[in-house]
């Protein structure tokens, strides 16, 4: 998956960049991001669809993973901006961005086992309880 894999990408850039700087903080962060990149894997990236809007400009809408808590929607978009904000660091290879909205609609997909329920939205485990969507072991503690 291209979107995994740049966004790793990225924040193994952005914590050897914290590294040098000696930067602890930004070194935490971006290794926390590397961390739930590789627990969320695939199954936890969201699915994209090109899109023209009414003046046949292209753009891009979003749907999350049904699972997947909400608060990683934010942190991806910072993650995929990085590149951008930090023209500095990153060289300029690749297609233009193009604009991006996050779609209504969740992508429907069993998660990755042995996520913590932070990574997960409520209702999500709730109707895991409920057995109204397939059960997956959880992490415990985390």
């Amino acid at each position: 998956n291209q979107k995994l894999e740049r966004r790793v990408q990225i924040a193994a850039a952005m914590i050897q960049i914290a590294q040098a700087r000696g930067n602890e903080q930004q070194y935490a962060c971006w290794s926390d991001i590397l961390k739930s990149l590789s627990r969320l894997g695939i199954a936890g990236m969201s699915d994209d669809e090109d899109v023209l809007d009414t003046q046949g400009k292209k753009g891009i809408v979003v749907y999350s993973p049904g699972f997947r808590h909400s608060q990683f929607d934010e942190l991806f978009d910072q993650v995929d901006s990085t590149r951008s904000l930090e023209k500095h660091l990153f060289t300029g290879v690749g297609r233009k961005r193009l604009l991006r909205i996050r779609g209504q609609e969740q992508v429907e997909r069993s998660p990755p086992a042995n996520l913590s329920q932070s990574y997960y939205r409520p209702d999500y485990l709730e109707a895991m309880r409920k057995g109204l969507v397939t059960q997956v072991e959880i992490a415990a503690g985390d």
